[in-house]
């Protein structure tokens, strides 16, 4: 692999010197524990098996597009924005050139100077040998999760024409302050992780999954998602080309380089490192901001709805199609 010692190891000196950290110091407090980004990642795929269920299922009742509504109108923006970046993170980390990487300057440098250039350059992570095409492979792997939330948005908006018709459909909504408090109750926290999905992103394998599946193809990895008996099973995406072909849009640099850095910590093993650096790596601001808008237009949308077949609309557009737009915005 090609990377230039001398170079990094005066950049590495510098920042600390700057900093007025030593080297040495970098590396105080860590403790082993759960793995944030694996974690993240599988608040994204909750998120994801609820927009399988609503292009799985047509929305037979007013009960139906209320319990949507809740699911997919019930995230918390931090979280879901983390989430993605995680899930983002994790593709890029199974780059073999940017893992061999982080690698051979962790083994010369040490870990610890590593992670020093890591916590005060986020740009730097970038730079490493296989970065930026680590990233594009993540950035493919989102741009096929935006076609994704388009077509079950424009899924969704179809029924509230198609539902136009139906009987119960087109009865008044009956409390649509009470469905915008519920979403803000849900959304306060989130919605809850699926247990079986959580064990599937913190399991060992899950790497080898991710290597195979995601990045590589201009299918969404959550379209061939099942789960049967309590487990997760995977589909092989493998046959299809490379998600290289994306590119990062002008301005939004800062968040392919959160990703870089993110799926270096991967590499090193994030369930090692200070929770306090996690979380500041795995907050993205531009990105949390959209979606919070998103939801706000739902919630606005909702309030203006008078007969039910007209919320599903409010859902593919702003919670579905919004959302992908949201994590999209990256790529152009």
């Amino acid at each position: 692999m090609a990377f230039n010692p001398r170079a990094i190891s005066t950049a590495l000196a510098s920042m600390a010197f700057i900093c007025g950290v030593s080297v040495a110091q970098a590396g105080d407090g860590k403790a082993s524990g759960p793995d944030p980004i694996s974690e993240g990642a599988a608040v994204y795929a909750t998120f994801h098996s609820d927009v399988s269920n609503v292009r799985n299922k047509p929305l037979a009742s007013a009960s139906d597009i209320e319990t949507t509504l809740n699911n997919l109108g019930g995230q918390n923006p931090d979280k879901l924005s983390s989430g993605w970046l995680a899930y983002s993170a994790m593709i890029a980390a199974q780059d073999p050139e940017y893992r061999e990487a982080v690698r051979d300057i962790a083994s010369f440098y040490g870990e610890d100077s590593l992670r020093l250039g890591l916590r005060n350059d986020i740009r730097y992570a970038r730079t490493l040998s296989g970065g930026t095409g680590a990233v594009t492979s993540a950035l493919g792997a989102t741009q096929a999760d935006r076609r994704r939330l388009e077509g079950a948005g424009a899924y969704v908006k179809e029924q509230a024409y198609s539902l136009q018709g139906t009987s119960w459909a087109k009865a008044r909504v009956a409390n649509t302050q009470g469905l915008i408090n519920g979403m803000r109750t849900t959304a306060i926290s989130g919605r809850p992780v699926r247990g079986e999905i959580n064990t599937a992103f913190g399991g060992s394998d899950i790497d080898a999954v991710l290597s195979k599946a995601a990045g590589n193809s201009t299918e969404s990895l959550w379209d061939g998602v099942t789960t049967a008996a309590g487990a997760v099973n995977f589909p092989d995406l493998s046959l299809g080309y490379s998600g290289r072909d994306a590119r990062i849009r002008a301005g939004k640099e800062p968040i392919a380089d959160k990703i870089a850095t993110l799926a270096a910590y991967r590499v090193l093993g994030a369930e090692d490192m200070p929770a306090s650096e996690m979380r500041t790596a795995l907050k993205e601001r531009s990105t949390k901001n959209c979606l919070n808008m998103a939801q706000l237009n739902l919630h606005q949308c909702v309030a203006a709805a008078h007969k039910q077949y007209e919320v599903p609309f409010c859902i593919g557009e702003h919670a579905l199609t919004e959302v992908g737009t949201c994590i999209g915005d990256v790529t152009q």
